[in-house]
């Protein structure tokens, strides 16, 4: 690809999140679509509608650099008295999440055996993504020797299907669970103490934390390298790179300062467009309905399922959201949920609850797999 039209790609990708923040502050706009839908929208639009060319490599280097840098700018003001005050809750709700997927996966499992011969293979790799993530899914696949194909087709469908789960996530999802389950219990916000009501940054003070940003992403990837010879470890890194944000975090010279956040929201802008910018959604759609409508029931069964089971247990609709969004997309993505719904002292506990679902992923998705290979096989 033409170098000047790379680096056109590249600054419109860095440059589209200014113009949304723009737009979301000026217009009313960003009272029907939040940022996050957004700059989601721009990049499927960009991708499939407009057939603008791109270069996936410079996009996914951008994507995962932008939340690397996001993550910890996010939890520079995490106080750890939040996961003490609501952990409980949390983890009940993470739990329901993740029994839900394998009691969604199973039914569709079975309802699918006939169009899917092998459906169980595919049920354990989305089990391995809706309690932990991607990374999860890979590592199940190869340990079942799923045929690449399949393994590429899932990926793509998770894409999709997810996608179309973002966006009701981050618009209208938040407001329709209002009528079901009950607010967050405002009354303990004064204990929480997440996120400081102190000024916004100056050009000074922005620089300075994105280079400490910049140093805790490069230190993290060091160790990984140190440990392991090589990058390929997700789990390992979002591990190493939360722990040290918190570490920073505890630093009284950085508790002081204004919160980063809206800096961080920048670069979350900017991963959101990387992922929209992946979409490629004629490509998906013509490889495999079936594996997409297989996928799409799994997804919001696992929603449905989850629903029913917190309203029992009388979960609030943040702590619901926070943790689905631990569950199906994993510590990557709690930061625009968090934004969305206005609640930031669930940031950490969502954090935490994303790296517990890397942890367990692939002891559920290959456990349930072989069950389901027994019964169905």
């Amino acid at each position: 690809m033409n170098t000047l039209l790379l680096i056109f790609q590249l600054a419109l990708l860095l440059g589209f999140p200014l113009i949304i923040g723009w737009l979301s502050k000026k217009s009313g706009i960003g009272s029907i679509l939040s940022p996050i839908v957004l700059a989601y929208l721009i990049g499927i639009i960009w991708r499939n509608a407009l057939q603008l060319p791109v270069d996936d490599a410079m996009v996914q280097s951008t994507t995962e650099i932008s939340i690397l840098i996001a993550i910890p700018l996010l939890l520079f003001s995490t106080r750890w008295s939040s996961v003490k005050l609501l952990g409980r809750s949390a983890l009940l709700s993470f739990g329901l999440c993740v029994l839900s997927g394998l009691i969604s996966t199973t039914i569709f499992a079975w309802a699918f055996r006939h169009a899917i011969p092998e459906s169980w293979t595919l049920a354990g790799m989305l089990v391995g993504i809706y309690t932990g993530g991607t990374p999860n899914m890979q590592a199940i696949g190869l340990a079942l020797q799923a045929d690449q194909d399949i393994i590429i087709l899932a990926n793509a469908a998770d894409i999709i299907v997810g996608g179309v789960l973002l966006i009701l996530l981050t618009s209208v999802f938040h407001t329709f669970l209002g009528t079901i389950l009950p607010n967050f219990p405002k009354e303990d916000d004064k204990n929480l103490d997440l996120q400081s009501t102190k000024p916004t940054l100056t050009i000074t003070q922005s620089i300075r934390v994105l280079g400490i940003s910049l140093a805790v992403v490069a230190v993290t990837i060091g160790i990984t390298f140190l440990v392991y010879e090589s990058l390929d470890q997700t789990a390992f890194i979002m591990l190493i790179l939360t722990t040290l944000s918190l570490i920073v975090a505890a630093i009284p010279a950085i508790r002081k300062w204004p919160s980063p956040f809206g800096l961080g929201e920048y670069f979350l802008l900017v991963f959101s467009i990387g992922l929209g910018l992946q979409a490629d959604l004629q490509s998906i759609w013509a490889q495999g309905t079936t594996i997409i409508a297989f996928t799409a029931c799994c997804m919001y069964g696992t929603i449905i399922f989850h629903l029913i089971a917190a309203r029992i247990c009388k979960i609030d609709r943040d702590t619901f959201m926070i943790t689905a969004t631990a569950a199906l997309y994993g510590p990557a993505f709690i930061g625009p949920i968090s934004s969305t719904i206005g609640n930031r002292s669930l940031l950490l506990v969502g954090m935490a609850t994303g790296l517990l679902g890397y942890a367990i992923g692939n002891y559920l998705g290959l456990g349930m797999a072989w069950v389901l290979s027994l019964w169905l096989g």
